[in-house]
Order: C-alpha cells, then sequence, then structure tokens
C-alpha cells in the first residue's frame, strides 16, 4: 500500500513516501537547518482522507520509478551507465506526471488539506512562509 504524506518536502504539497515516515523524521532531524526542524516536523504527517484517484496512480507510477533508480544506484558499481540513465529518466517522467496530476486536481487537494493540516502556513509553493493566523 502506498502512503501519502503532507509536506515530505517543503516545495511539495503532498506526495507518496518511498520510505517509512520515521526515516524522514530522522534526516530532517539530523539533516535540515535548525530553525527549519520544528515546522517540518510539525507539518509531516500521513494523509487521513481520500485523495484523487488520478494523484494515487500518479503517485504510484512515482514510487516505482524512485525505487527503480534506487536499485539501479545501489549497483550502482555493476549497473551500466544506461541502465542508471534509463532509471533517472524514468524517474524523472513520473515526478513530471506527478506534478501535472496535483495541479489538475488542485482544488479537491487543497480542501483535503485545510480540513487535515490547520494554520499551516503552505502558499501554494512552500512552507516557509509566514504563518497563516
Amino acid at each position: 500500500m502506498i502512503v501519502f504524506a503532507w509536506h515530505v518536502h517543503h516545495d511539495v504539497l503532498v506526495e507518496p513516501l518511498t520510505g517509512p515516515i520515521e526515516e524522514r523524521i530522522s534526516y530532517i532531524k539530523r539533516a535540515k537547518a535548525r530553525h527549519e526542524i520544528p515546522i517540518r516536523l510539525r507539518l509531516l504527517k500521513p494523509v487521513i482522507g481520500q485523495l484523487p484517484s488520478a494523484l494515487l496512480r500518479s503517485g504510484a507510477a512515482y514510487k516505482k520509478a524512485v525505487q527503480a533508480i534506487s536499485s539501479a544506484l545501489a549497483t550502482a558499481l555493476a549497473a551500466s551507465s544506461r541502465t542508471k540513465r534509463a532509471a533517472w529518466g524514468a524517474e524523472c517522467e513520473a515526478w513530471a506526471e506527478y506534478r501535472t496530476t496535483l495541479v489538475n486536481n488542485h482544488e479537491e487537494i487543497e480542501a483535503l488539506h485545510r480540513q487535515e493540516c490547520p494554520n499551516c502556513p503552505w502558499d501554494g509553493s512552500t512552507i516557509f512562509s509566514p504563518l497563516k493566523g
């Protein structure tokens, strides 16, 4: 099952998790700027409600592409350059399709986001905008 989460990255409203959410939390705590950590952790949460089916399909394709590039990179010494380029190209194409699906379903996604993430500073492009009151 694919799990979607709000604010996995500061500049994407919702996306499929490519690993356990605990891994993302750990990464934020060790690698992100100290002043960013509290807001990132507060806003990172699994989606509870129903996302549009087109987004679910697109997210599944994106996650599959991420897994392909991860696999190719994990075996980078054995993988040919062509294999790595193909995997990376598949991920880029899947990400572009996913972003288009986000745009096409913007109103429905934003409505769910307002319900599940009240008082969120998301401004349509980042979580690092002035807090909404």
